[in-house]
Formats: structure tokens, sequence, C-alpha cells
């Protein structure tokens, strides 16, 4: 295929943002016969820690981290609603090959020694980082958020221009002392600036032809529908051998439930790729009112990291394996409600439809160390976001 192709750099409206704010990034109409690359919608930016400490630098795989709510919608319609997004991106993208963390600088994936040059941090090396200094020299304090929803990843190119409504993103900036590391928490602070929205886009009419048919005559798009339904605070590890959790979403295919132990934090110190295990034992899941489900005898601790890996992990890397899973603070318990293993399938999550009993889970642990953590309560479901005559024709879950 010969045809047109570019990058595009466009001036975002606000050019600035502060923390807590919401940014709209509808994917842009293009012009006729242009259509989206998959994967290539993403905002571009410059981020300001002036004002703050002078030895403040940004957490970890940052990108992520900015984002603290997640909303998509098309028209007026909710697709998906995210009060966690960053949360679980963040274990998410643990699963990650060394070799795309490695070149996931603009993400803000890096040292911590180039992570503080960037940032202007007083109290850099300046000694030994010859390399990180070439590498700020090139990338300074541009950092890009990818708006990698499978809506635009995994169903081929997408164009706008042949459908009736937009497709918005609704971004909730999160708040300086989760995305700034510091020793000061009065003095936390972060500002994006020279805003633009970035994207690739091929003038070809065959496939704008192709698409614009298919929107016509019907377009299914499924995606995985993340919400964090619940948070149970102040677990206390010394002391807590249970805890109980019930859900009942209402869905024709509920994939996963996903739990996740993170301790809490003053201001300045999030570690943000920081998820501990817990000391679990045994896991009993009870699915409409029956017992022993999934595992018949419960899911034992040595079986978390296989379930784990199971739904995560799409290709083998160095930088998540058994013993970091347990033993490196990149822990997380996945209760796998599919029928078959497979990432590529969609449907074969376990139907929670008119029940009124849901999912209980009863968690065993050792009562072990000290301290306070929070679990974090996600589920993982298939939804179909269906597309006729060029408009909304329905959302199935």
């Amino acid at each position: 295929m010969k045809t047109y192709h570019a990058v595009m750099r466009i001036p975002f409206n606000p050019t600035e943002a502060n923390p807590g704010e919401i940014l709209f990034v509808s994917v842009p109409k293009l012009g006729k016969d242009e259509v989206l690359v998959p994967g290539s919608l993403a905002l571009r930016f410059d981020i300001d820690l002036s004002g703050g400490h002078a030895n403040n630098f940004l957490v970890q795989n940052v990108m992520r981290a900015l984002v603290d709510k997640m909303s998509v919608t098309f028209g007026t319609t909710v697709l998906e609603q995210n009060n966690a997004y960053g949360i679980y991106k963040l274990f998410e993208d643990l699963f990650l090959s060394k070799e795309k963390r490695d070149d996931m600088i603009l993400q803000g994936i890096q040292s911590v020694e180039l992570c503080k040059i960037r940032s202007g941090a007083g109290d850099k090396k300046t000694s030994g980082v010859n390399a990180e200094n070439k590498l700020n020299n090139i990338f300074g304090a541009k950092y890009q958020i990818n708006l990698d929803h499978q809506i635009l990843t995994d169903h081929g190119i997408f164009y706008p221009r042949a459908l009736y409504e937009n497709l918005t993103f609704e971004i909730t900036l999160a708040e300086a002392e989760h995305v700034v590391r510091g020793s000061d928490a009065t003095k936390l602070k972060y500002q994006l600036k020279n805003i633009q929205l970035q994207y690739e886009m091929i003038r070809n009419k065959t496939l704008a032809d192709e698409a614009e048919r298919v929107f016509n005559t019907g377009k299914e798009f499924f995606y995985d529908h993340v919400v964090r339904n619940e948070v149970v605070p102040n677990i206390d590890k010394s002391s807590a051998t249970r805890i109980n959790i019930k859900l009942n979403p209402q869905r024709r295919s509920l994939k996963a439930v996903l739990l996740l132990f993170i301790e809490g934090y003053t201001g300045g110190a999030r570690d943000s790729e920081k998820f501990v295990f817990p000391d679990l034992t045994k896991v009993s899941v009870t699915i409409n009112g029956s017992p022993e489900m999934l595992y018949n005898k419960g899911i034992q601790d040595k079986d978390i990291w296989e379930v784990a890996r199971r739904f995560f992990m799409k290709e083998k890397t160095e930088n998540m394996n058994l013993t970091k899973f347990y033993t490196a603070d990149k822990f997380g318990l996945v209760i796998d409600m599919r029928c078959m293993p497979s990432q590529a399938m969609h449907g074969s999550g376990t139907r929670l439809v008119n029940s009124t009993d849901g999912v209980q889970l009863e968690i065993e642990r050792s009562a072990k160390d000290s301290g306070l953590i929070n679990c974090h309560v996600f589920t993982i479901s298939d939804f179909q976001f269906n597309i006729l005559e060029r408009q909304l024709h329905s959302v199935q879950y």
C-alpha cells in the first residue's frame, strides 16, 4: 500500500493544566479519507516542578500515576469510568517486557538518577551519569500520556469522520502528593505545560471507504471494562488474619477480580510501583451461593502467581517473575473467572445476571509484620460497544 502518512502534533486546549483539573480529549475528526493509526493517540507536554522544593522529582511510571481517573464516552454515553485508573495501570505495566519498559522514557519509566536529572532536582548526581545527561538533552521535561484504550488499539484503523458522535477521554489529573516525590509534603507542585495532542494518520480512500462501510453495516468493539468497586482500609498486618469481601457486579462476562494491597504514605513519599504481598495463605471463593468454586480446596498461596501470570503476562519478561511477584512488592491477587485462559478471547467470563449473592471472597493470611495496608478491589469485565449506521447502537455488558 502506497499512501500519505504523517505524525501530527497540534496545540491542545488548554495548553497548561494543574493537579486535580480535568482534560477532555476528543478523538480528532481528521479530514476526508484520513484514518487514525491504532494506538497512536497521545498527549505530550512538559512537566514543570518549579515552585516546589528544590530536590523534588517524579514517581516511577509517572504517566500512569498522573491520571487519577479516566472516563471514556461516545457522545453522551459512558463506555467506561475508572476512578483508580493509575493504580490499575501501574500494576498492569509491571508485566511488560524489560525491552518495552526500557523504551518508555517518555512515559516516565526510568532510573532514579535520570528522573532527578530530568526533574532538575538539586541533589541529582553530577558524576558517572554521562548516559543520563545525553538522554536528558534529548527528552528533557517532555512526557507523554498514551491514550491506549482497547477501542483504539485492538480493532484496526479508526475513521472518526464517518461517525456522528465523538469518542472522548476525560482525564482527571492526580494531586501532586501522588505524582511528586520530595522530603517536604508542603512543597509538592507540578504543572503541565505546552500540551499537544499527538496522533498518526493515514490518508487512503480505500481504507476510509471500508471503515465507513463497516460503521454503516455494524461493528463491535470489545474491550475490558475496569472499575474499582471498593477500598478495604486499614488492614492491620500484625493482627488481621481474615478478610471478607463481597461483590455483586451484574455482568454477563466477569473476567476477573483483582486485589491490590498498598501501604499508606505521606505526601512526597509514594513508591508508585509498590504492591505488597500481605502473607496470604488461602482464598476461598463463593459464586452465586456455591462455595469452593474455581479451586475445590481454595486458592493456595502457591497458586496465586500462576493465576496472575496467566491473566496479565502477554510476553516473557525479566521485569516480573515468581520471585519478584512474592518478594519484591509486585504482588496482586487475581481471581480469574474465565473458563478459557485466553487473553485474546472475550466473553468467557462468569455470568452474574439477576444474582443476589454475587462473588464472596474469604481471604486467610498470617499475622506478620506491622503497619496498615489498604486493599483496592477491582473487577474486570467484558464490554461490547456496538456501532450501526454510523452511530451508537448499544453497549452490552
